[in-house]
């Protein structure tokens, strides 16, 4: 392969057609003089005279028959790669979609996703994971499609894509003996805390704030994951920091009220992301425009702008495109 240029097969083939050098030359737009050269190389590199003189003009040897038949199949495989566009139809796909997110992705995505795609792709399935240091390896293999929360820096061949921009907030429930309708600093400082620490989540950005402005927090309680907070708030008088929209998603049932913090937290940006491999991936694209076609209309506190990483982002109005990044920030 690399001692023949593939341009000289075409010779072979215009040969089998024309049984002329002259003709081939003519069809090809070659002189006569290229053609007999081209073909002796070919002869030198296949040890054989490929083709030779006869009363009917320039017949192919056994040999020569034979590659004419290997290249035909081969050409028609290139006419078929070059001519294949693969189509995604959510209408009839049973795909089985890999998507990795946070815990409280868990609680205010996923029952929006699974009422969209109910209706969009009623034979899609997900399966879930929790983001973990794993992720980005799992991304880069097809071993998941997405990924949505809280992802350290991946590197290289990564993409993001912003959904909406997140703020923190301190909820507690709703008869707590102390906590009217405003957190006062004194009473964040004097009251006992529920923290979070799992993994996918902005919980550092709280910890290196409450350092930075000297505040102390009296955490009672640590847990490793947001979920099943709820119960643990209605019977207790904690209080916990909070994303807004899990916040605002426990609240609903009444049990449960949300507090402006009484000292500012730098809000984030939530994203989605996914390896550069699956970018055109037609299936992976329409997953991608389903989630942010989902946070579009979100209400999360602030402008849903991008992200300061080093890359631009997606727009939003647009269907998610490639969007390379050498460092993901939430």
């Amino acid at each position: 392969m690399k001692n023949i240029d593939l341009k000289l097969l075409a010779i072979i083939s215009e040969l089998q057609h024309t049984r002329s050098v002259s003709k081939t030359a003519e069809n090809l737009a070659l002189s006569q003089s290229a053609v007999s050269m081209s073909l002796a190389k070919l002869r030198k590199h296949f040890n054989d005279p490929l083709f030779v003189r006869t009363s009917a003009g320039m017949e192919p040897t056994p040999h020569a028959s034979e590659l004419i038949q290997l290249l035909k199949r081969a050409e028609d495989l290139l006419q078929m790669a070059l001519g294949h566009h693969v189509v995604f139809n959510p209408l009839v796909s049973d795909r089985v979609f890999h998507l990795y997110s946070t815990d409280i992705a868990q609680v205010t995505l996923i029952p929006k996703l699974m009422r969209r795609l109910k209706e969009t792709a009623p034979s899609v399935r997900v399966e879930l994971g929790r983001i973990s240091e794993s992720t980005p390896r799992l991304l880069e293999s097809g071993g998941a499609d997405l990924a949505v929360g809280f992802i350290l820096p991946m590197g290289a061949g990564y993409c993001q894509q912003s959904l909406f921009r997140e703020r923190f907030v301190c909820a507690t429930r709703r008869n707590h003996p102390r906590v009217g309708n405003a957190l006062s600093l004194e009473q964040f400082q004097n009251e006992d805390h529920l923290a979070i620490t799992t993994s996918g989540t902005g919980h550092g950005i709280i910890e290196r704030t409450l350092e930075s402005k000297g505040i102390q927090r009296r955490v009672g309680l640590t847990v490793p994951s947001y979920l099943g907070i709820a119960s643990i708030l209605y019977s207790t008088d904690y209080l916990v920091i909070l994303p807004a929209q899990l916040a605002e998603h426990l609240a609903r049932p009444g049990n449960i009220k949300v507090l402006r913090l009484p000292f500012h937290v730098s809000s984030y940006v939530i994203m989605q992301h996914w390896h550069e491999r699956y970018t055109h991936d037609p299936a992976v694209r329409w997953l991608r425009s389903v989630i942010a076609d989902l946070f579009s209309n979100t209400s999360a506190a602030g402008p849903r702008t991008a992200a300061t990483a080093p890359a631009r982002q997606a727009d939003l109005g647009n269907p998610p495109e490639k969007v390379k990044s050498s460092a993901l920030s939430l």
